[in-house]
């Protein structure tokens, strides 16, 4: 039970993380962007930002993902360093308890 929670908390936590590091990125590649019409890659080719120009004289913006590997292995990454992080924490609770055991007994 407490592996499926931990494992739940982790989804959740790296969702978070990934959609916060996704949308610095195209935050970042907008920035970046400073040509009409010319298409930006940003978070290693996974977003694009395109600025166009339309025939009243308003700008139009295309975003989109355009390969979501990149994004699927950082949320992977983040999720494995999640549960191995929060499994060593766990170890050194259970060993921290261990010691003070021993000590009083």
């Amino acid at each position: 039970m407490k592996w499926l929670l931990r494992f739940i908390a982790g989804l959740t936590v790296s969702f978070i993380a990934t959609m916060i590091v996704v949308v610095a990125s195209l935050i970042t590649t907008m920035f970046s962007a400073s040509e009409i019409g010319v298409r930006k890659f940003g978070l290693f080719g996974a977003l694009f930002f395109e600025p166009h120009q339309q025939a009243n004289g308003a700008t139009a913006l295309e975003i989109g993902i355009s390969n979501g590997l990149p994004i699927a292995m950082i949320f992977v990454g983040l999720l494995v360093f999640y549960i191995a992080v929060a499994s060593a924490l766990e170890r050194l609770k259970l060993h921290k308890e261990r010691l003070l055991r021993t000590g009083q007994g």
